[in-house]
């Protein structure tokens, strides 16, 4: 299981509880096909680190990123981020 969450169900659920703050776009793959981006920001409650369904989920930057990951606490983060 990959440390950083991927699933747009979870993503909207922390939105809806003010945890995250999500910007939905497209852009270009390097294959021509049309890519969807979620971008996060911290959310409105200002928490690093929450909670979600027995879960602990945390809002990490990582070297050269603009906007930050949501990150399961405690999995480990790939080598390459």
């Amino acid at each position: 299981m990959s440390a950083i969450v991927h699933d747009y169900r979870i993503l909207r659920a922390l939105e809806r509880r003010g945890f995250i703050t999500c910007k939905d776009g497209h852009s270009r793959h390097w294959t021509g096909r049309t890519v969807r981006n979620y971008f996060v920001d911290e959310g409105s409650s200002g928490l690093q680190r929450f909670e979600y369904k027995g879960k602990r989920y945390k809002v990490e930057y990582f070297d050269g990123c603009f906007y930050p990951f949501v990150v399961r606490d405690g999995l480990p983060v790939p080598s390459f981020v």
